[in-house]
């Protein structure tokens, strides 16, 4: 067992228990809630690698800037903004010639009320979190897309049984083989008609496959993966 002591202004200080070999039963982390302008940066997808980092353990900025391949002076200033708001605290200094080596801790359990954040609807509130990596996972889409065919464009169509559809395709038709076949690609929003129970259970068993998948393979690659069941017709 390990324990981060986290010091804030140099007054309260906050210890974070870690268990080592006791994944089951982790010792849960002193919760703080976030002030307007922590939300800003606790929210910002841009930064949530290395709050990430921080929560993990504490670091230096040298070992921030290797971590997530950035210059020292990026790392400086991005660790700043955090400890600048309070979010990012010196959990120790190492003692070396000149100016000691600080380490940077962030406490790995934060509420972040709607009200804070500035968002002026819930669905904003929503948005500003989906919307910049569901950007990114089309990004990735259409790079594979790109390595599929050179030319892509809408198909249009009108069908008697499932009504008017519109998908990806190149001009000799769909892009079923791709989105359809066995690549690991898919990039699909319909409807389905159901009953409470039966989206209950497509829910459950949505859920049982990921824990399915979950534990990493040894050698497998980073998959993105966006799933959103609402009741209610997106057309």
């Amino acid at each position: 067992m390990t324990t981060l002591n986290l010091k804030h202004d140099g007054n309260t200080q906050v210890d974070v228990t870690y268990r080592q070999g006791m994944p089951d039963t982790p010792a849960l982390p002193p919760l703080r809630h976030a002030t307007a302008a922590q939300a800003a940066l606790l929210l910002d997808v841009g930064l949530r690698a290395l709050l990430g980092l921080l929560m993990t353990a504490p670091r230096t900025v040298t070992e921030v800037a290797a971590a997530l391949d950035i210059s020292p002076n990026r790392a400086q200033y991005l660790v700043g903004k955090l400890h600048r708001a309070d979010i990012a605290v010196i959990t120790a200094t190492q003692p070396r010639a000149g100016r000691g080596m600080r380490r940077y801790g962030v406490t790995p359990r934060w509420f972040i009320p709607f009200e804070v954040t500035g968002a002026e609807t819930l669905d904003a509130f929503l948005a500003a979190q989906l919307v910049p990596r569901v950007t990114r996972m089309m990004a990735l889409t259409a790079a594979q897309m790109r390595a599929h065919a050179d030319t892509w464009g809408y198909w249009l169509e009108q069908h008697d049984e499932t009504g008017s559809n519109l998908r990806l395709g190149d001009e000799r038709g769909q892009a079923s083989e791709l989105f359809g076949g066995p690549s690991p690609l898919m990039a699909n929003i319909g409807t389905l008609t159901l009953t409470a129970r039966q989206a209950q259970a497509l829910k459950a068993r949505v859920i049982a496959l990921f824990n399915e998948v979950e534990p990493p393979e040894v050698g497998g690659e980073c998959y993105s993966v966006a799933v959103l069941l609402v009741r209610g017709e997106v057309e």
